[in-house]
């Protein structure tokens, strides 16, 4: 009998271990991005399209043809002249709620706390999305790439516009009407649509502060996006005795130039771009792990000499 087993058993061992694994995307709630990096083509594996969602093989920045719902063997031999890809997953039936936080403050008078609230998205244009994603260069940070976005757009638009803390709490709805137009228009043209964004609700500011703006004006100030600089900021000081630390060679920084997100750069790069005049001390940059963008001159590290 044991030998009839071991004999059953070396037969069933092939067909298990042949077994092609399965690729499937595990969206979170509120989530519309989801990927395998450097995923072994070599491996027998099918790709699991469920429902509702689209995905895209992404092969020395080029992108296949998209995967609908359904099941696809990935045979290496229909992709030649590679071993391995990111497999790019788009949830695009879901409108996604999320939360936005801005590093802006005004130059004249600080706010208390950072202005945040929600948003709300769903992908329209699964292509576009795929397309920006590997022009980004951020297929590794799905929907922190989203927020990104929401963030930089907010940020820049209340710099150029030189929001005031005056406007913000004293003119939210106004404002977040504003800001939902101007990121519903970039938002667009990157696959996605902004069903809703909301501003926080702020503390009431202080008796003597709403004594102090009695004579405030009721008219919105938002005009459209100006071509002149923003208004001046305090800059941070720095001691010029002060050591710095060697500048890293780690690509872990994002700017951003004519509108597009480039990156990802290292400090040494970040430096030389400061040193040539092209990055300037209120433009944006963001760095690995951070939650907002900041302006460039919040980075210490940085000779603005």
């Amino acid at each position: 009998m044991k030998g009839l087993f071991d004999t059953l058993l070396n037969k069933i061992r092939p067909i298990v271990s042949a077994r092609p694994r399965i690729l499937a995307a595990h969206f979170p709630p509120d989530s519309l991005l989801y990927h395998y990096s450097q995923y072994n083509l070599l491996e027998s594996s099918t790709l699991h399209i469920d429902a509702g969602q689209v995905a895209y093989l992404i092969i020395n920045e080029q992108y296949t043809p998209a995967y609908r719902e359904g099941e696809y063997p990935l045979d290496p031999d229909n992709i030649p002249q590679t071993e391995t890809a990111d497999i790019l997953f788009l949830n695009i039936v879901t409108i996604a709620n999320r939360l936005w936080q801005s590093a802006y403050q005004p130059s004249q008078r600080p706010l208390d706390q950072p202005l945040s609230g929600t948003y709300s998205v769903s992908i329209h244009d699964a292509d576009a999305v795929c397309r920006t994603v590997i022009e980004h260069q951020a297929i590794n940070l799905d929907d922190d790439l989203i927020d990104q976005w929401v963030s930089y757009t907010i940020d820049h638009t209340l710099i150029n516009e030189h929001i005031s803390a005056d406007d913000i709490e004293n003119q939210a709805e106004a404002l977040q009407n504003f800001l939902k137009a101007r990121l519903r228009t970039q938002l667009n043209a990157q696959g996605l649509t902004l069903h809703d964004l909301r501003i926080g609700r702020r503390p009431p500011a202080a008796k003597a502060e709403r004594e102090r703006r009695v004579a405030y004006t009721e008219t919105p100030v938002f005009a459209p996006a100006r071509e002149a600089a923003p208004a001046a900021s305090a800059t941070i000081a720095i001691n010029d005795d002060t050591p710095r630390s060697p500048l890293s060679e780690d690509k872990i920084y994002y700017r951003v130039h004519h509108g597009q997100q480039i990156g990802p750069l290292s400090a040494l790069d970040i430096q030389k771009l400061i040193d040539e005049g092209q990055i300037l001390a209120r433009d944006l940059l963001w760095q690995k792990g951070m939650t907002a963008w900041l302006p460039a001159q919040a980075f210490s590290h940085f000779n603005w000499n």
